[in-house]
């Protein structure tokens, strides 16, 4: 069935990857309804139209989590197809995370990943779709924080030893539209899959590269990065994990991160121009 055959719901379009998701649609001209993740407006059922609620919370906000469950039980009142987007973070940080392990961390917010997974499965017809080290360069997440330290304290001491894989959040709505496309084909597609960003790298390193794609637009000269047990690292960890079964189900390869940082900063730069121009 092809894709203008359904009537996709984002919800959480107003966050960072249901945004690059509804550009991405609006840009092919697909049909959707970007919906707030908040909101608890039922949307009306088009009788000609299969409904897919594409869920993308922010992964950092537990009441996105929470406002997720509705949006779940409202697609299995509707028998609609459910992707969700969630994250590795909860996984067992040893080894190598795959698809089929569940979420063993005891902090709240792997605790709030794991209801919301199990809430998801009840739908015989979902996708869950666990994300790696989200990179968005919105709020508060990791690259933003390191910015910011660097433009009020330039010396900055960073964790050299634990490794991750960052996640751009444009490639994560690409993974998600091609899903999107590909998920009626076959009753074989519903699962749990791993997105990541290609490379692991330290938090010393991605904050290198960071800089180093930063100082093209902002003097950055006086930034000195160190290292340190105890250095700065993402609150929020997820582990490295597996991509495999993303790749053998879908053909979806994984992403080199470092490419995708530098769209990620270009764009953050640009907006900031324009701000500035209004």
């Amino acid at each position: 069935m092809a894709i203008s055959s359904f009537h996709t719901h984002i919800i959480g379009a107003d966050r960072p990857v249901g945004r690059h998701l509804a550009r991405l649609m609006a840009e092919q001209n697909l049909i959707y309804r970007g919906v707030a993740i908040e909101s608890v407006e039922r949307p009306m059922l088009q009788s000609s139209a299969r409904p897919v609620y594409l869920i993308a919370p922010s992964l950092q906000d537990e009441r996105d989590l929470e406002n997720a469950l509705y949006w779940i039980d409202v697609a299995k009142d509707q028998d609609a197809i459910v992707i969700l987007m969630s994250s590795l973070h909860g996984l067992s940080p040893d080894g190598m995370a795959d698809e089929d392990g569940e979420i063993t961390n005891e902090d709240s917010q792997s605790q709030a990943l794991g209801v919301l997974e199990a809430r998801a499965r009840l739908n015989p017809q979902h996708v869950i779709l666990r994300v790696g080290q989200l990179l968005t360069l919105e709020g508060d997440d990791f690259a933003g924080r390191i910015l910011n330290h660097i433009r009020s304290t330039p010396t900055l001491a960073l964790d050299m030893q634990r490794q991750f894989e960052p996640t751009p959040a444009d490639d994560v709505a690409v993974v998600l539209m091609a899903v999107l496309r590909q998920v009626n084909l076959s009753d074989q597609l519903w699962g749990t899959y791993h997105f990541a960003g290609v490379e692991a790298v330290t938090s010393f390193g991605f904050a290198e590269a960071l800089l180093s794609e930063a100082r093209q637009y902002e003097d950055l000269s006086n930034a000195e990065l160190t290292t340190e047990a105890g250095g700065l690292m993402p609150d929020v960890w997820t582990p490295l994990s597996s991509h495999e079964r993303l790749f053998h189900t879908f053909g979806i390869k994984a992403k080199p991160w470092r490419q995708g940082l530098a769209r990620l900063i270009r764009r953050y730069y640009r907006a900031d121009e324009s701000l500035a121009a209004e």
